[in-house]
């Protein structure tokens, strides 16, 4: 008896999932008596545990369900919105949600963090606005841990398997642009964000779609990438701004980059929206806190956060379901940023 008593404890859940030829994940799911799972599969796993003399321990068998979300940083209104979004999903799915920050994971999203996340055993990961490439895709295949991309900000073109979920951005820059268009206004810059982000380069294609909608030709000298920084958006608009033919509205890919523009034009003594109308993309809550408050393209960061989880669940529960890209329609939403242009002078 007290054989059997040494041998039970040296002999752990992973030790199970190997015999059984299952993911950690779902040797956990069947010793924990979850109801997403092959009715062969818990026979093979169970039998795996009395074969090698397994017992959960108390505290496994009542573990609940988690989920673990990942953002670069915690800091951004984006982000806190999205994650309102998932954690109102995860409680009504009755799943703890893990929250991890960029600075939480030093090197990087490698495999021996993915290793130790799927010991864990977690329903899987979403990461937002993160790059994907495809070796997460393969380590989320061998570790039988779903991954979900929320505005990845780059992304491999070969990539399978990482479910993605963003706005519809290019058509989102494109109304954005077309209000300003439709105001009158014809010299638009735009801050544009990083070159390397997939939707910023998607608002930014949208910018050049509106534009070439009405014959009016893109000029290089009014385009400004920088970070999402509240910084950048004050540097490039102050370029912008003191250009020998400034523009008459400035598009912004990002809400803190409009707040950015908007003190720098307040520096230099230009009024939005009388001599300046600037239009945003995101709609956080800081849209509302400006003032003049921002016109904006509203993107569904709570809905995102809500899909995430969603997906996340199913996918957990059926690796083959959902595997198509997700796209959240935008809307335009207009407050005080933004006014017709000022007419031209007869000599221009």
């Amino acid at each position: 008896m007290a054989h059997s008593d040494a041998r039970s404890e040296r002999v752990t859940l992973k030790a199970v999932a190997e015999k059984a030829g299952v993911s950690l994940a779902t040797a956990s799911k069947v010793m924990n008596g979850r109801a997403d799972v092959r009715q062969s599969t818990r026979e093979t796993v169970a039998q795996a545990a009395r074969d090698l003399g397994y017992q959960p321990k108390r505290r496994e068998a009542a573990r609940r369900r988690s989920a673990l979300i990942h953002f670069d940083t915690l800091t951004s209104p984006y982000s806190l919105q999205v994650l309102e979004g998932a954690e109102q999903a995860a409680h009504r799915a009755d799943v703890d949600l893990i929250v991890v920050s960029g600075d939480q994971t030093p090197a990087g999203l490698s495999r021996a963090w993915m290793v130790e996340v799927a010991s864990r055993g977690v329903e899987g990961v979403i990461l937002v606005t993160t790059p994907i490439g495809a070796r997460h895709a393969r380590w989320s295949r061998d570790l039988s841990l779903p991954l979900i991309a929320i505005d990845p900000v780059s992304i491999d073109p070969d990539v399978e398997g990482v479910v993605t979920i963003s706005a519809t951005n290019w058509e989102g820059g494109g109304t954005a642009v077309q209000h300003l268009l439709d105001l009158g206004h014809r010299r638009i810059g735009v801050l544009a964000g990083p070159e390397d982000s997939v939707p910023a380069r998607q608002r930014l294609q949208g910018y050049h779609s509106a534009l070439g909608s009405v014959g009016v030709q893109w000029e290089r000298d009014l385009i400004e990438h920088g970070s999402f920084s509240y910084e950048d958006g004050q540097r490039g608009a102050e370029r912008l701004l003191q250009l020998p033919e400034p523009p008459t509205a400035i598009f912004a890919i990002a809400d803190t980059l409009a707040v950015g523009a908007l003190r720098a034009a307040r520096q230099l003594g230009v009024e939005v929206p009388d001599e300046l109308s600037v239009v945003s993309f995101d709609d956080t809550m800081i849209a509302q806190w400006t003032h003049p408050q921002l016109t904006a393209v509203r993107q569904p960061l709570f809905s995102m956060g809500q899909v995430a989880i969603e997906r996340l669940l199913a996918l957990s529960s059926d690796p083959g379901l959902f595997s198509h890209p997700f796209k959240l329609e935008t809307q335009l939403i207009e407050r005080e940023s933004t006014a017709p242009a000022r007419s031209m002078p007869p000599d221009r």
